[in-house]
């Protein structure tokens, strides 16, 4: 056991050497900038390293690419301080013969300049009772420093004032029929920032899910515009804040790309991919609902949030269906704000669809939505649906095969 502790303690002593494993949550190939007298090259990476020891395993991020191998080493130090990893991987020898811990990672660059993680644990995190616990990183990586909370708003005091006020008005009423126990506020220590929204990471004792996990939020960004510090140096516009708010000429390729691909940004499923898998990863937050074209489901976790993957209805065994749809009901994508954006907007943007269909009151309540139109842009071998209600306002975002 002690000799296992002391090569464990050699290993964090080199900072960053630890076992390569594929990295599905990294961002890998992100730009740098030539920023802080050449600290950045221009192709900083997020890799995955970890180690494995029977059913425990710790996986961390680790980042590569800086002119500078002494600041290289001192950012990937302070990751590794700020989520604990010494701690896990100390932690992980203690428990070759019995026991259980997983410690797995989320983000990367949603920046140029800034890297910004959340790490889980999960299992016998400190004692041999089952655990959840969150931990993260924001860093700038033009200095080094930490990101703190304050940098995200123009009026910090006054942002979270606002901000709890929301919660409870708002997001509480949403969520509280899958809290296991818990409240969304006061506002949680820990956050870590997406290119769609700043993701509040709570402790257990807080908000507890049903899968007695740590819960953890999505606030995207329309969501909090007015109290954002959108000015060009601003945090928020480096992480793509801006780009997520307003429609421009780079929207239409944006979304095109995203049509194409399948994907949304930072959520960890795609069209094609095994919904059993998905299931099994996040969690179901409530029964499977029906509509005319299928199913919908509904994942727990931040990035999951007022998200749907639809599939077929094929039979109640859904063990073989794919995810042939995503449906986003909040939020925000290259300029299309939910509850915000208005159908003239996007047309002037995006061009004519290539096909709109009404909804009246029958149709819309097959399809679980509000009554209006839909409007159906075909790119790539994927189709971007647009519904807005009869007011044109955009209500959802959908993506199908």
């Amino acid at each position: 056991m002690k000799r296992m502790q002391r090569w464990i303690a050699a290993m964090l002593a080199g900072s960053m050497i630890g076992f390569g494993i594929p990295c599905a949550g990294a961002e890998e190939n992100a730009s740098g900038t030539e920023a802080d007298a050449g600290r950045a090259t221009a192709g900083w990476t997020v890799e995955e390293r970890g180690l494995t020891l029977g059913e425990s395993a710790v996986a961390y991020p680790v980042i590569t690419g800086f002119a500078e191998e002494d600041f290289e080493k001192a950012v990937n130090e302070r990751i590794l301080a700020d989520t604990g990893i010494p701690e896990y991987l100390t932690r992980l020898s203690q428990l070759i013969s019995g026991g259980r811990l997983r410690v797995s990672w989320r983000g990367g660059l949603p920046g140029e300049d800034v890297f910004s993680c959340a790490v889980s644990a999960e299992g016998a995190v400190r004692t041999p009772r089952s655990d959840f616990v969150w931990t993260w990183s924001n860093l700038d990586l033009r200095t080094g420093e930490e990101i703190p909370w304050e940098a995200l708003f123009t009026d910090a005091p006054s942002a979270s004032a606002e901000l709890e006020a929301w919660l409870e008005e708002t997001v509480a009423p949403e969520l509280s029929a899958y809290l296991l126990s818990g409240n969304v506020t006061p506002l949680p220590e820990g956050f870590w920032l997406t290119r769609r929204g700043i993701v509040l990471l709570y402790s257990r004792e807080q908000w507890n899910t049903l899968s007695d996990r740590a819960g953890d939020l999505l606030i995207s960004w329309n969501e909090i515009q007015q109290v954002l510090d959108l000015s060009e140096d601003g945090v928020p516009a480096r992480v793509g804040a801006a780009e997520m708010l307003v429609l421009t000429d780079e929207s239409l390729p944006r979304l095109q790309a995203m049509t194409a691909e399948g994907a949304i940004p930072d959520l960890p499923v795609r069209l094609g991919d095994s919904l059993a898998e998905a299931v099994d990863a996040w969690h179901l937050l409530i029964d499977p609902d029906v509509y005319e074209g299928g199913r919908m489901f509904s994942l727990e976790g931040a990035l999951f949030r007022n998200v749907f993957l639809l599939t077929d209805y094929l039979s109640e065994d859904w063990e073989n269906s794919r995810v042939d749809g995503i449906r986003m009901d909040s939020g925000c994508l290259y300029g299309l704000r939910i509850g915000q954006t208005q159908a003239w907007e996007w047309h002037q943007t995006l061009g004519e669809p290539d096909a709109a269909v009404d909804f009246d009151e029958a149709r819309a309540e097959a399809w679980r939505t509000v009554p209006g139109s839909r409007d159906y842009y075909a790119w790539g071998d994927h189709t971007l649906q647009l519904h807005a209600d009869e007011d044109g306002v955009l209500v959802s975002i959908i993506l199908t095969e």
